[in-house]
């Protein structure tokens, strides 16, 4: 029988489920036979009642986690849950696997075949299940920055909105993709001046043809950036990857020369010192921010985590065409998905990805 169980999440903070009744009621129409775990939704006002309706079977954590090959989550398992997992399963979630080799070496042991949505491909080299969570990103960060610059919370106490006869905030965003752009969008939507700095001037010019007439966008070089970040009350980093071996965009020395009270939000929140050099450590929603030379520094990597009810909406609906493909070729070996292999990380005890090989070997040297 092809089915597919949709497992609660349990890790710390945690409240998402990986898909919504309506996208459950699609797998079904499709064919397939659905197991819900019990409270999945729960955290996100999805009642188990919804589920059923949908048409899926409520079980518990044993029956859910044995009933399918197919086993489609939001996050890793906890450390309870890998005894669930064997080389018969098939587990997909999103793992961010490459800063995590303990994570690793426990996938490893279980010999599943193990997907990461973040890794899926398309032929034309795009990205397609991280463009939901990245805009995500980038829009909380702006609201985020907004927040955080109150003078009571350490900021400069500018506004960032349309005030009459008030200067306009000014909003530096380091990167125009799915994130970055996101960011740029709302910052100018809610009355900021935008400037925009990237590296590909051709994709830059088309960025900003799609921006509202006062952005201002760069080639991204360390004087512009240097000029740039002078002024910056609000300073968004939104690169596309920051791994161990990215080497500093935004200096010690650009970060001394801000204005007190400005901030800078890290959405990439990537693995190792990072692109930004005063950045020494993550921030959380509990202590979300830090000053260092007068400047407040957010570095949160689960931002989307603040908004669970429209992070599910969003991603169940993005996210539900790629994995009703990847149930097909699961069940059905003879169709070739080149976009769900792609993100294929580990299989029968072996890595099979070279990125997340590479931080591996880096990190268990």
């Amino acid at each position: 029988m092809k089915s597919i169980s949709i497992i609660k999440e349990k890790a710390a903070g945690e409240q998402r489920v990986i898909l919504t009744p309506r996208e459950i009621a699609l797998l079904v129409k499709a064919g397939y036979n659905v197991i819900v775990e019990k409270g999945a939704g729960e955290n996100v006002g999805i009642p188990d009642k919804s589920y059923a309706e949908a048409g899926a079977k409520i079980a518990s954590t044993k029956e859910a986690w044995t009933a399918s090959k197919l086993i489609i989550k939001y996050k890793p398992p906890v450390d309870e849950e890998f005894q669930y997992l064997d080389k018969d399963k098939v587990l997909c979630a999103v793992f961010h696997a490459e800063g995590n080799p303990g994570l690793v070496k426990k996938l490893l042991k279980s010999k599943a075949e193990v997907y990461s949505y973040e890794f899926f491909r398309t032929k034309e080299g795009v990205f397609p299940l991280s463009v939901a969570s990245s805009e995500l990103a980038g829009q909380i960060a702006v609201i985020y920055g907004a927040y955080h610059l109150q003078v009571h919370l350490g900021g400069s106490g500018k506004l960032l909105a349309p005030v009459v006869n008030a200067q306009p905030l000014k909003v530096l965003v380091i990167g125009y993709g799915n994130a970055g752009g996101a960011a740029a969008r709302l910052a100018s939507a809610m009355g900021g001046e935008v400037v925009v700095l990237g590296t590909n001037k051709e994709k830059l010019r088309a960025f900003q043809a799609a921006m509202p007439s006062g952005t201002r966008c760069y080639v991204n070089t360390p004087d512009v950036l240097e000029r740039e970040i002078r002024s910056a009350d609000l300073v968004i980093g939104a690169i596309l990857i920051s791994t161990y071996d990215t080497k500093p965009i935004i200096t010690e020395k650009m970060v001394k020369s801000m204005k007190p009270g400005a901030m800078i939000i890290d959405v990439t929140s990537g693995y190792g010192p990072g692109y930004i050099a005063t950045f020494d450590r993550e921030t959380s929603f509990k202590e979300p921010t830090f000053k260092k030379y007068g400047v407040l520094h957010c570095k949160i990597d689960t931002l989307p985590l603040a908004y669970p009810s429209t992070t599910v909406d969003a991603m169940s609906q993005h996210l539900f065409p790629y994995l009703l493909d990847l149930a097909a070729s699961v069940y059905d070996p003879t169709l070739v998905n080149d976009t769900a292999e792609a993100g294929k990380i580990v299989e029968n005890g072996k890595i099979v990805h070279r990125e997340v090989k590479r931080h591996f070997e880096h990190y268990t040297k």
